[in-house]
């Protein structure tokens, strides 16, 4: 039988049936649209609501930097002050180090009274130059007049600097007992202090443009910038309080608009519009003939077939929401969701509610010697093991890479204390990931609520800290929280915040101790010590400051100074004496770290005209292997430029000199702790004659630390030690009393090598 035509087909559908398809049709497509457009604006408001965020992160790390720079300028000019105008190369050194903090500060220069310069320095051309006057806007002569009497910052508005940037002059009085002497002059340059002033983690995220006066000051019109598109954040800040100021506009780049936006709403509207059209035609067919009702049937079914598996694509995306990939566990957000219901219906007169925050020790030596991949495939394994000692109703969630987090409730808290010991003991069997067998170690914090927290992060954070102590008290244990745990941490943020202050404050000091060549008993090198005395009179010890310089991230910038300083006092002597010993400083795994430290160290050198081969850099056996590839490139690009690679504290670390081959190590240091028993200890004597021995096998030379009395010395000669420091030679001293050293005078010229 032949099909009917589409004609013949069409001449059966009643007319009324087209108007109601196409009444469903239009339906449709608007509640399509109408979905499209609510999608649209709210992925706008969302874009809106960050780009907002983003643009008071930027106000506020701006006006914070500014703050720092007026802080500091104020610090130099009540300096000034202090000091009557009369240290002038004092101010010069303080000076240049302010522009070597702050780049983008085109001059500094001492004013008096009448606008007359009367020291200057400058890093590129300023309009300005000593004995001349400073041309000041006629607006601003009151307002610097009147600051004379307040002591208040004068900030001006825009000026063109003589290479055409724009720049911006700030005007700091100088008062000695309330008389006014003159201001302290600073010229900075608006594009580049904008560019630095930016936060580091927006800088991919925004477009911005600052306009001054209708002038665009920044970006600079021949930097290339992306195209500044949708929505858009204002915010003005007014430096010369004259109500115009700078006037900040922020766009979000392509990119971070594209990660913000979703193409869901054209889906949406597509979507609509196709199942509208379908819906129609399915209306209008089942009208029309009944023979139409088991297409239709069909229709609804793949129909509800969509929609089940869209409620499936939804329940598996929660899913995913709030677990963790890799183990299965629920993740951070899974994490808090649970502890949130916890809390919620817990009691502590009923039961012990505990937060145990687990992190696997040397993991990451594990992903760095055999990649990530195994790495996965052992910490996919781990929930597995700790179920072994778990129950069924406990809680275990990744809280992220190696760290794991879970919550138990016992009737007592030292039931929750001895299932930390049972999890750490369930991790000592090794294991099976691919063709190795591995074994690791772990860690673990515990937090008892309510005493270790009330709140969800509070517990998190407070078995965080507890970890903290477990993981510098040995690793492979459990520390709990306590409120004394509590204030050491705050004394750790707090030491942390003085030594940032003391750095600018420059608290710190050096001390140099000799060392000595046990041939002659001359005088062969220095070595470099930081001290600190806070400004509140007392002094810090070195292995406290440091330590928490290591834990907070600013031992590379202590180091730097440390370094910076050594080398300019070496210097000095080589221009005072010629001939100078050379200079041991210690260094820390941050600056090992940084891809550009060689060249760094070059630049310094080449600046002092120190031979590079004076220069011992120290570092210690952790840092030295912690990854080995990466460090022994550094290691030999130091070494190329003719530095000497000391190993500290030998011994008492890996205690092996077989990996030092692989490294450009010239020189091994023998850890104070072998050498302060050495007369009456054997096993010190055996360990210390054999690393003497073999580090001369190798080619390299040894120092002993902490000599201080003859019989060590002669050990160490008998054993062929190269060269020693210690008390029985001479303390720590300050840099002017090295100079009675470089003189001729040795404290210990009675020692005589033929007596020993």
């Amino acid at each position: 039988m032949s099909q009917p035509s589409l004609q013949s087909v069409n001449h059966r559908i009643p007319r009324w049936a087209l108007l109601v398809g196409l009444l469903v049709l239009l339906t449709g497509v608007f509640a399509s649209w109408t979905l499209h457009r609510l999608q649209l604006e709210t992925e706008q408001v969302a874009v809106k609501r960050y780009l907002d965020r983003v643009s008071e992160f930027v106000r506020s790390d701006i006006l914070t930097s500014t703050m720092e720079h007026a802080q500091a300028q104020s610090r130099m000019a009540l300096r000034l002050g202090q000091n009557s105008l009369v240290d002038e190369p004092g101010w010069r050194l303080e000076a240049s180090a302010f522009q070597s903090h702050y780049p983008y500060y085109r001059g500094l220069a001492v004013v008096d009274t009448d606008f007359r310069v009367l020291w200057l320095e400058h890093n590129g051309p300023v309009e300005l130059a000593e004995n001349e006057i400073v041309v000041v806007d006629p607006l601003y002569r009151q307002r610097l007049r009147e600051a004379l009497d307040t002591g208040e910052l004068v900030v001006t508005r825009t000026a063109w600097l003589p290479d055409r940037q724009p720049g911006i002059f700030f005007f700091q009085p100088i008062l000695q007992d309330d008389q006014p002497l003159g201001y302290l002059l600073a010229v900075m340059v608006v594009p580049q202090a904008i560019d630095r002033m930016l936060p580091v983690f927006y800088r991919d995220d925004v477009v911005i443009q600052v306009v001054s006066r209708g002038m665009e000051v920044f970006p600079l019109a021949e930097t290339a910038q992306p195209p500044r598109i949708g929505p858009q954040s204002r915010f003005v800040l007014d430096a010369d309080d004259d109500g115009v100021g700078f006037e900040f506009l922020v766009h979000l780049s392509p990119t971070a608009i594209d990660q913000l936006t979703t193409p869901l709403p054209f889906f949406v509207l597509g979507m609509g519009v196709l199942l509208s059209i379908l819906l129609a035609i399915g209306g209008v067919l089942a009208i029309s003939a009944g023979r139409q009702a088991h297409v239709l049937a069909e229709a609804n079914q793949r129909l509800t077939a969509e929609v089940r598996d869209r409620e499936q694509a939804e329940r598996e995306l929660e899913y995913l929401a709030i677990h963790d990939p890799l183990t299965g566990l629920p993740n951070r957000t899974g994490i808090t969701r649970h502890l949130e219901r916890t809390l919620d219906g817990f009691d502590p007169a009923r039961a012990q509610l505990g937060v145990l925050f687990l992190d696997l020790d040397q993991f990451k030596d594990i992903n760095d010697t055999l990649g990530h991949q195994l790495g996965d495939s052992l910490l996919s394994q781990i929930p597995d093991r700790l179920m072994t000692v778990l129950r069924e109703q406990d809680f275990v969630g990744r809280h992220g890479g190696d760290e794991f987090l879970i919550v138990v409730m016992r009737d007592s808290r030292e039931q929750i204390e001895s299932l930390a010991g049972r999890l750490l003991r369930s991790l000592d069997d090794g294991f099976e990931v691919g063709d190795h067998r591995l074994f690791i170690s772990a860690s673990i914090g515990i937090a008892f609520c309510p005493e270790g927290g009330q709140t969800v992060s509070e517990l998190i954070q407070n078995a965080d800290t507890a970890l903290f102590r477990a993981k510098h008290a040995g690793r492979n244990q459990h520390a709990l929280f306590t409120r004394e745990l509590f204030g050491q941490v705050q004394h750790r943020l707090n030491l942390s915040r003085d030594i940032r202050q003391a750095l600018d404050a420059e608290e710190f000091s050096l001390v140099y101790q000799p060392i000595i060549g046990l041939e002659d008993f001359s005088l062969r090198g220095l070595e470099a010590l930081l001290r600190w005395q806070h400004r509140d009179g007392y002094a810090i010890p070195p292995s406290e400051f440091i330590r928490i310089a290591e834990e907070t991230g600013i031992i590379a910038r202590l180091s730097e100074y440390a370094m910076t300083r050594a080398l300019s006092d070496l210097a000095d002597w080589q221009k005072r004496f010629g001939e100078t010993p050379f200079l041991a400083v210690n260094i820390s795994g941050a600056q090992i770290r940084q891809v550009d430290f060689a060249e760094q160290i070059s630049v310094l050198l080449h600046q002092h005209r120190i031979d590079p081969r004076k220069l011992h850099l120290e570092i210690t056996e952790e840092v030295l292997i912690e990854n080995l590839v990466r460090n022994r490139k550094s290691l030999e690009r130091l070494n190329g430029i003719g530095v000497q690679i000391v190993v500290d504290d030998f011994g008492i670390g890996y205690s092996s000199l077989a990996y030092l081959k692989n490294f450009p190590v010239s020189v091994v240091k023998i850890d104070r702790s072998f050498v302060r028993d050495l007369t009456r200890d054997g096993e010190d004597q055996a360990i210390t004659r054999t690393i003497c021995s073999l580090a001369a096998d190798l080619g390299m030379l040894t120092v002993a630390e902490g000599v201080e009395t003859p019989e060590q010395l002669a050990l160490l000669r008998q054993y062929h030690c190269n060269f020693s420091q210690g008390f029985l030679f001479s303390r720590p001293i300050a840099a002017h009393a090295v100079e009675e050293l470089l003189s001729g005078r040795l404290p210990w010229a009675d020692l005589c090598p033929e007596s020993l």
